[in-house]
């Protein structure tokens, strides 16, 4: 019951580490502040439009900021868009954007380990299926005797051995192997998910035809010291312009 509950403490202030963080797009001169889906959002108006916004209102410290972007090209002329257009800078440092095929290759890896780590755990439980069959038994004997003269005898023994209880093993082997396969198949299924919810929001590159727009997410790298304010320049370049964009991260106090 200790361990348990050491657990269980464990868990609570791991839980409690996380902090609810923001960004806060901060309008320049010549930008316009407006809502998308109740977020705030800026649009930068040139001979490309651009606009950006963080996916949410506010996100976990245990998750990676997302900003969604969007780019209506007001030119005569196609161009191509993607993340290879976008550059972070944290208080003025380069900071990482992902790619959509760093993010796809991300679930892959994941995928794979889990793999592995469902095998290693079958291996584990068809080891013990293995062994269910077996049932160890354990007892004394005590034993007495008398002749026809009336002499007496006493006698004191201890007995052991295992019995083999085959159906019970494949039974339980039956489990395992169903258990594992279960298992697999979630992670096939959450892998799938995951890659289709990429495909359909990632950002990826694409060519802007005239007057149409084209837009996704973009994920970036956590923030360091998140809990600490930050400023994030985001420089994107559409149209052959750079569109500039500053953002505020802080901590939200609780």
């Amino acid at each position: 019951m200790n361990k348990f509950i050491a657990v269980l403490v464990s868990c609570v202030l791991m839980q409690g580490c996380a902090s609810t963080l923001k960004i806060d797009p901060q309008p320049l001169d010549g930008q316009q502040e407006i809502y998308q889906e109740g977020v705030e959002a800026v649009i930068s108006p040139k001979n490309a439009l651009v606009a950006i916004r963080p996916s949410t209102n506010t996100y976990s410290s245990e998750d990676r900021p997302t900003f969604v972007v969007s780019v209506l090209n007001g030119t005569e002329s196609s161009f191509n868009f993607s993340t290879e257009d976008i550059q972070v800078f944290v208080d003025g440092a380069p900071h990482k954007v992902f790619t959509y095929d760093e993010l796809v290759a991300e679930v892959k890896r994941r995928q794979t380990w889990a793999a592995v780590a469902a095998a290693l755990n079958g291996a584990a439980q068809s080891m013990n299926a293995a062994n269910a069959g077996y049932s160890y038994h354990s007892g004394t004997t005590n034993a007495y005797a008398y002749d026809n003269y009336g002499n007496s005898a006493y006698g004191y023994g201890s007995y052991s051995g295992y019995t083999y209880n085959a159906a019970a093993a494949q039974q339980a082997q039956a489990t395992a192997n169903a258990q594992t396969q279960a298992n697999m198949q979630a992670i096939k299924n959450q892998t799938e998910q995951s890659l289709n919810s990429l495909s359909s929001t990632m950002l990826k590159k694409t060519t802007v035809s005239p007057q149409s727009w084209h837009g996704g997410y973009v994920t970036i790298a956590k923030i360091p010291n998140s809990a600490q304010l930050h400023e994030i320049k985001v420089v994107i370049s559409a149209a052959g312009e750079n569109h500039e964009f500053l953002l505020q991260h802080f901590k939200v106090e609780q």
